[in-house]
């Protein structure tokens, strides 16, 4: 009898909605050079969208799907037209491990897709996934409004809200699904084999990120040499062991810029940092911009999605 095991990766797909929106815009509106920490997929219904992802301007239209895996660099670009863009938008963290289901499977930026009965129902349970999550937070707000009296450090939640979330969990899956369906022909069978040596450390690193991290410790957890680890890191992730924890540090810090209510000293203090100059540094140095400013390019970002 299949009994599910640690060895069954797939059974580590996480996934964190933030969005999801049917977008109906003039075309003049813009979002200047940006990287959210998250996956975005958008699905052009109408109109025309002249994009810039990592440098490169395309034009989406009607049919195309575009597919920006985290932290990569886009720029909608305004027109002056009397014209609409319309489109669908999802945003979310979507992941096996640590890796982002675009970089996984190799997926190009943006495709067209032919028309088809497959593709009409996954636009339509799409439009579903929106009016569920609409609803979702018409729910948290309304009952949070119950409870605007019992100070900040008060989290209530009511029984509604996670009877309704477990519903939508299971539209996001499905549309997770329909989604890979439609373009299972640029999928590779094997898109990469995990070590779980690997996994442990990362899942170990996200565990630990405010406190100080060294590469013999992560060595040591998994019981391997530090050069085995490092050749492991490379041959999975393509990355060293201590540039993971040091990106993971920077994209736990970006999701926390999302929330108004955390100042940079307690974003510093939850990843591992000693001060919020120390975080303003390296944040710079991974990103171009201040912690600050990206926080306000990402209420723009978002507001747009």
């Amino acid at each position: 009898m299949f009994v599910l095991n640690e060895s069954f990766h797939i059974d580590y797909l996480s996934m964190r909605v933030h969005w999801i929106r049917n977008m109906n815009k003039h075309s003049s509106f813009y979002v200047s050079h940006m990287r959210v920490p998250y996956t975005l997929v958008w699905l052009v219904l109408d109109g025309q969208l002249q994009i810039e992802i990592n440098g490169e301007q395309r034009w989406a239209t009607r049919g195309d799907l575009i597919m920006c895996p985290p932290n990569t660099q886009f720029e909608l670009i305004p027109r002056d037209s009397e014209d609409r863009i319309h489109y669908l938008s999802f945003c979310a963290d979507l992941k096996i491990c640590s890796m982002d289901l675009v970089s996984l499977y190799g997926l190009p930026t943006l495709v067209r897709l032919e028309p088809s009965d497959r593709l009409d129902k996954w636009i339509a349970n799409w439009n579903i996934l929106v009016e569920e999550f609409n609803h979702l937070g018409e729910l948290v707000e309304a009952k949070a409004s119950h409870h605007n009296n019992e100070g900040t450090n008060t989290y209530l939640l009511h029984t509604d809200i996670p009877i309704h979330y477990c519903g939508l969990q299971g539209l996001i899956y499905r549309w997770i699904q329909q989604w890979m369906t439609t373009v299972r022909h640029m999928l590779p069978d094997e898109p990469l084999r995990f070590d779980h040596r690997v996994m442990k450390v990362c899942d170990y690193v996200r565990e630990r990120l405010d406190q100080p991290l060294h590469l013999q410790e992560l060595a040591d957890h998994v019981h391997i040499s530090v050069s085995q680890l490092s050749h492991l890191f490379l041959e999975t992730l393509g990355t060293a062991p201590m540039e993971f924890v040091r990106r993971s540090r920077i994209d736990f810090a970006k999701q926390m810029l999302l929330n108004n209510t955390l100042s940079l000293r307690e974003i510093a203090e939850r990843i591992g940092y000693e001060d919020q100059s120390q975080l303003s540094r390296a944040f710079r140095r991974a990103e171009g911009v201040s912690p600050s400013q990206y926080r306000k390019n990402l209420a723009l970002s978002y507001m747009n999605g």
